[in-house]
């Protein structure tokens, strides 16, 4: 995420930096999908609107919408899914209609493929789904936003390499996860990666305020 928006603030002509940055959003767009809860959370709807009031204080107009918004619908529709006592029988039903709505990356950014990380997420889950089926879906998902970038951004074919190879290892430690409990020495680190993990969106969200009025470029 950093490498990205480095890339995005500081090194516009550095393409490279953003070849390995669209790694980033696949693991946060996947947790949405992987999480216990699908609650609805106020805190992060309100740093979603402050940055879009910053977006539209810096450029005069709203650009596409942040991918805290993304997060967002992608948990209401898991959450309705659970409430109604539903659940994704055919994964790749999901999978074709994302595709078909790729063009709402121009509305919140990611757009529909927040859609296919998190149903990605939701597969890893639960257990109603076997690894191989999970790690498919998953992967497809992956090739798909691969190529989307690769023709949006008029990657080279350098940086297209390299950012199949970043992909690849987001994919792969993605498709591994696992719930465990692990122990980390020294104590202070635990603590701070816990503190890290919890407010990732404030993370998110402030460090780019921060960046967008000290460059004055819009995100």
């Amino acid at each position: 995420m950093f490498v990205d928006h480095s890339g995005h603030f500081f090194f516009t002509h550095e393409m490279w930096l953003r070849a390995i940055g669209r790694g980033a959003a696949p693991i946060f767009l996947f947790l949405a999908g992987f999480a216990a809860s699908y609650r609805f959370r106020w805190d992060i709807f309100a740093l979603a609107v402050l940055m879009s009031i910053s977006d539209f204080c810096l450029a005069g107009h709203l650009h596409t919408q942040n991918i805290l918004f993304t997060i967002l619908g992608c948990r209401m529709i898991l959450a309705w899914l659970e409430r109604s006592g539903r659940s994704i029988e055919r994964p790749w039903e999901w999978y074709v209609g994302s595709l078909a709505l790729i063009m709402s990356v121009f509305v919140v950014q990611y757009g529909s493929f927040g859609m296919l990380f998190a149903v990605g997420g939701y597969m890893a889950r639960r257990r109603r789904y076997t690894q191989a089926q999970a790690r498919h879906f998953l992967m497809a998902s992956f090739i798909a936003y691969g190529i989307f970038w690769a023709v949006y951004t008029g990657f080279s074919p350098a940086e297209c390499l390299l950012m199949a190879v970043t992909l690849y290892g987001v994919y792969f430690l993605l498709s591994r996860l696992e719930i465990k409990n692990i122990s980390v020495n020294p104590p202070w680190l635990s603590q701070f990666l816990k503190l890290v993990s919890h407010y990732s969106g404030y993370i998110y969200a402030l460090h780019l305020i921060a960046l967008e009025w000290l460059t004055g470029i819009a995100f």
